[in-house]
């Protein structure tokens, strides 16, 4: 339809072959006492919901399931019905295993198509974490912060981290939790990080994550570990000189940056210097800008930090290097938008822990079809999907009209014969 498009959605939804499904089925049980919905058309419903409407629900995903456009498409028989409260029951209870392992091997073929040198380059891995929030009543099990303003309203508020590895091109890793402890960074990231860590062939990467993570047990467990990882410190955190470098000018230069010092430390841990391990902390400070904000909106205007304190267990690393691979990090937070604005991340779909984790799964797979669609046809995010879901929808008509005999090419030549304007 698109002819400026170098790739079709064909091609895309390739990466989702119909015999990985079907042996994953096989393999979890995923199907052990469902009546009709199987795991395979759980997946095929997730996804085209995911990717076709603009606020997925329960509800839009019963319609969807009704439709003929649907059920031709994938074959199913026209007297097939579910209900909203089906849907509802069967995330609840459905085998996340199936859906993780559908996951991780699409991201092996996503990752494949993209050359040895793209994806050397993406060997920095960015790990954030972002909430969503749902009221108490809606929520089974779930985060509560300590928001004094909503709890001097009466109102008690849920929330669930997603924490996730963001590789440049799509999420490579994540994890949800909903357990209280991991309302810090400290728990929730350096988890995250250990997981992709762990994986075969992860060992050359560097994490990147923001000050959230400070705890001096995790940074030593990363350099017992070999994990490479680049952070940042709060500036009055304590830390002992070991050596300082001596820059010259033009090193001093770190793009947006200015390098105030570079210097090897050893940092305290519960008042105890921690003499074992060492990192270079890089000292920055942000270039003067002419401030053009009018004086009327000053005070409304959040003020920019101007120092920074950055931090690696890579010595091998130079203060350039190391403030580019932190800026970096921000990809993630667009990667966070995207998933909630176009994907409704922001909204739940289920309300139990295992139905958050099996729709994160399929939106994260959902991403990835979409990303590799915008990049090979050099599109932005809203275009992307919008295209994505105009092509899927002609494509699943094209289905119709062959399976009833007709040639679409040769139905729309006709169309616009009878109806042209004399």
């Amino acid at each position: 339809m698109f002819t400026d498009q170098k790739i079709n959605i064909q091609k895309i939804l390739g990466l989702v072959p119909e015999d990985l499904l079907s042996t994953l089925s096989k393999d979890t049980k995923v199907d052990y006492c469902a009546k009709v919905l199987y795991g395979q058309r759980m997946f095929n419903l997730l996804l085209y919901g995911i990717l076709t409407t603009e606020r997925t629900s329960q509800r839009s995903l019963e319609d969807l399931f009704k439709s003929n456009l649907f059920k031709t498409m994938f074959s199913y028989d026209a007297g097939m019905k579910i209900s909203r409260s089906s849907i509802s029951a069967r995330l609840s209870t459905i085998e996340p295993e199936f859906f993780r392992l559908a996951y991780e091997a699409i991201y092996k073929e996503f990752s494949m198509l993209y050359t040895p040198s793209e994806r050397l380059k993406h060997r920095i891995i960015r790990v954030d974490s972002s909430m969503v929030a749902e009221t108490c009543n809606k929520l089974k099990k779930g985060l509560s912060p300590g928001n004094k303003k909503i709890k001097a309203l009466g109102k008690v508020v849920k929330q669930v981290k997603y924490t996730i590895a963001f590789d440049g091109l799509t999420a490579c890793d994540f994890n949800v939790y909903t357990d209280p402890c991991y309302m810090s960074e400290d728990n929730a990231i350096p988890e995250v990080v250990w997981m992709n860590a762990s994986r075969e062939g992860s060992t050359a990467n560097i994490y990147t994550f923001d000050r959230g993570v400070s705890s001096n047990v995790k940074f030593s467990s990363f350099n017992d570990g070999h994990v490479s990882f680049v952070g940042r410190l709060k500036t009055n955190r304590r830390y002992e000189v070991v050596s300082v470098d001596q820059p010259t000018e033009q090193e001093k230069d770190l793009g947006e940056l200015t390098l105030v010092s570079s210097q090897v430390v050893h940092l305290y841990g519960k008042n105890i210097v921690d003499k074992e391990h060492s990192y270079r902390l890089i000292i920055a400070r942000r270039k003067e800008e002419i401030d053009t904000t009018p004086p009327k909106n000053k005070g409304k205007v959040k003020k920019k930090e101007n120092i920074f304190y950055f931090l690696t267990n890579d010595l091998e690393l130079n203060p350039k290097e190391i403030a580019d691979i932190y800026k970096q990090r921000w990809d993630i937070e667009v990667f966070f938008r995207f998933i909630k604005q176009e994907l409704n991340v922001s909204h739940f779909l289920s309300v139990s822990e295992n139905g958050i984790k099996v729709i994160l799964y399929m939106t994260l797979i959902a991403s990835m079809l979409l990303l590799l669609y915008k990049k090979i046809n050099d599109l932005g995010y809203k275009t992307a999907k919008r295209r994505f879901t105009i092509e899927l929808w002609e494509a699943v008509v094209t289905v119709i009209v062959k399976e009833c005999g007709g040639d679409p090419a040769l139905m729309n030549k006709t169309y616009y014969r009878k109806f042209a304007v004399p």
